[in-house]
This record gives structure tokens, sequence and C-alpha cells, in this order.
């Protein structure tokens, strides 16, 4: 097969867009390589201790999340790559992806399932965590009603015209779950 063979154009009743194609490939591959990954759950495996003392959950395992550093349910923690966010857009980048699904020791950390998220939307945006974190939050926030949105930014303090458009409740969000986190 040829760097320049374009699947998307020979099959345009599969993939409609170049784009579809790699998602595609990019979802079969992850299906095949890393979610019944023998590395992956052995290295989870590996790293599960009994709950701390204080540990009020029902799991008898688990781990400390990596990047929270809260003690977290071994069902409730995903395996994630330390270096993340691995592009797969084009034939050049098949093998990168590929060994990125079979890590190296080292190279891996359990985090919780929403500290995953945040970390990979982090990744994504070229932002840092705690960043991520505020911006995940606003989308959450930004999905309730305008009245609903306006009403939570009244009682937070904010003034009518602060809130009078999209673009501006979005950006109060942002500045008050900054403050949030800066008192915690």
């Amino acid at each position: 097969m040829k760097d320049d063979y374009k699947p998307w154009e020979e099959y345009p009743e599969i993939w409609k867009t170049e784009g579809q194609f790699w998602t595609y490939l990019r979802g079969s591959l992850r299906r095949a390589l890393w979610m019944r990954s023998p590395i992956k759950l052995t290295y989870k495996k590996g790293q599960m201790i009994k709950p701390p003392s204080d540990y009020e959950g029902r799991g008898k395992s688990g781990a400390y999340c990596a990047l929270t550093g809260e003690f977290i349910n071994n069902s409730a923690l995903e395996v994630d790559h330390i270096e993340g966010n691995v592009s797969l857009s084009s034939w050049e980048d098949v093998l990168p992806f590929i060994l990125h699904l079979v890590p190296p020791k080292g190279s891996m950390q359990l985090v919780s399932k929403e500290a995953h998220k945040i970390k990979s939307y982090a990744d994504k945006h070229k932002l840092t965590f705690e960043e991520a974190k505020v911006e995940k939050v606003v989308i959450e926030r930004m999905k309730q009603s305008v009245g609903d949105q306006k009403e939570e930014l009244l009682i937070a303090g904010f003034e009518e015209g602060e809130i009078s458009n999209h673009k501006n409740r979005r950006e109060c969000y942002r500045v008050a779950f900054n403050q949030y986190l800066e008192g915690n």
C-alpha cells in the first residue's frame, strides 16, 4: 500500500470525509490494542492497594489518582498515558499511534475517570489541568437554560449587564469558578 492511498476517496459511501476515516481507524486501533490490553490490565492490577483507614467507600482496593491525589476505588480508575494526545490523521501517524497503545513501563499512571476526561481535554486544547477543570465546569453550566444561567450568576454576585449574552455569561462562569478554586 502506498502512502498516497485514500480510502475515503475509494469508498465514499463508507467515509464521506478524510476525517471520518481517521476517526474510524483511531477507534478501531484503540478497541483492538488498548481496551483489553494485557499491558494496561497488568499495570492497573499491580498498582492496587487496600483503602486507607479513613476511606468511606465500598471498594476493597484502589489507588491514589496521579492527578488529584485522591484515593479512588478500583472500578473508578483508568490507566492513562502520562504523555497523551497522540495524533492519528495521516499514514505517517499510524506506527507512532500503535506504539503509543503498547506503552513502555513508566509511561502510565492511574487516574480517576473524571480527572482523565479533564486531562484529555487539557492535552487536546493545550491548557493546564486547572484551566481544563474550569472549562469543563463552564461547558456543563452553559448547557443549562439561559434563565437558569442568569439566575445562578446573579446569585453569584454578577450584575445584569455582565450576563447579558452568551459570551459574557461564559466569561462570568470562568471568573466565578477560578475564584472558587483559588478559595479552596
